[in-house]
């Protein structure tokens, strides 16, 4: 009450005085938090000596949040002579305790070379961090086995499990264990059902939109990788056509218009439907989309007439929600006079702000 000022006067003195008659009296969570309180100098002079004392009094009575806290001070040598070994003994007994952050510090523990450097000790910690609660471990367990570079792995294992998590729809999960399929790592290589887990991951994965677009991404390039027979791409095909208008999604609309107009796709160069799917996309502000459409007209693709203006148009728009290509073909237009007038200062300024703007 007297650090938050509730029916008192905010007072980080009394904060201390209150905190440490019940540290005193063994208060695991009050001794934790006044050694917060000196770590970070908040009510009393910042003073790590101190702040070590009070985290192993709440350590001692249990406090999983202070053995970590120890374990990083004697690593990083923080207010102790640094202890690595002393540093791996807390985090380990925090993870004994139950504590699904310190199993995932020992993942990246022994992750390092100059720390532990055993990858299949670090992907176990991380397997046993997801079990007890924590989501965000499942991707380091998935980049070290599709990696293929840590000996000792059972990868049969590991598969089974990340699938488990994949059909629980935790983060990540779904689009590693597409990826298992995909490979053929620890699982018979099957495309169709990397495909499918793709697709379900999409579809239920539990985070943002953006972190499913991997999992999108990953489809597409399957698509185009020669894994799908023709059946298998026309099932992919017109999974991305029904869901784009499902979830109105102008990201996957532009990939579509990717799939028709790519050559090297299996569409039969059908340029009207790519450029459809584009307009669809460049209409809800798809910078891909825009580039699509003026890419088609540029170009001057199957049936379509081209139209250096329309091309010009669109790739400006692109270019002016940020997608380099666009860039690099507006400063083209502008050197060359295609589609606009001649202006060789705007073809530099263009062709500058490709070069600065990161893929």
């Amino acid at each position: 009450m007297y650090v938050a000022g509730v029916g008192v006067t905010k007072d980080l003195l009394q904060t201390i005085e209150w905190l440490k008659k019940a540290a005193n009296k063994n208060s695991a969570i009050a001794a934790y938090r006044l050694g917060e309180l000196y770590e970070q100098g908040e009510g009393v002079p910042e003073n790590m000596t101190e702040a070590i004392k009070w985290y192993k009094v709440a350590a001692d009575n249990g406090d999983a949040d202070a053995m970590i806290a120890l374990g990083f001070a004697y690593s990083d040598g923080d207010g102790v002579a640094a202890d690595k070994e002393a540093g791996y003994q807390w985090l380990l007994k925090a993870a004994n305790a139950g504590s699904a952050d310190a199993m995932r510090y020992l993942g990246d523990y022994f992750a390092q070379a100059d720390m532990g450097g055993d990858c299949v000790k670090a992907v176990n910690w991380y397997m046993k961090a997801v079990d007890a609660g924590d989501s965000t471990s499942v991707k380091p367990v998935g980049v070290i086995t599709m990696k293929g570079e840590c000996e000792g792995l059972d990868k049969a294992a590991i598969a089974k499990w990340m699938e488990r998590y994949a059909l629980a729809h935790y983060p990540d999960a779904g689009f590693y264990m597409g990826g298992f399929y995909i490979v053929g790592v620890g699982v018979p290589k099957d495309p169709e059902a990397g495909m499918d887990m793709l697709i379900k991951d999409r579809e239920h994965g539990k985070f943002g939109l953006v972190q499913r677009n991997f999992s999108t991404n990953n489809l597409f390039t399957l698509y185009n990788s020669g894994s799908l027979d023709a059946t298998q791409q026309k099932k992919l095909l017109k999974w991305f056509e029904s869901y784009s208008v499902k979830t109105n999604d102008d990201e996957m609309m532009a990939v579509i218009a990717n799939i028709y107009i790519n050559k090297e796709t299996a569409s039969g160069n059908d340029y009207r439907a790519g450029l459809d799917w584009a307009m669809k996309s460049a209409d809800k502000g798809n910078r891909v989309g825009c580039f699509w459409v003026g890419f088609v007209y540029a170009k001057g693709l199957g049936d379509i007439k081209q139209n250096d203006t329309k091309a010009f148009t669109w790739m400006l728009k692109a270019a002016q929600k940020g997608d380099k290509d666009a860039m690099k073909m507006v400063g083209s237009f502008y050197e060359t006079g295609t589609g606009t007038e001649r202006n060789l200062a705007k073809a530099k300024e263009w062709k500058a702000r490709a070069e600065q703007e990161e893929d």
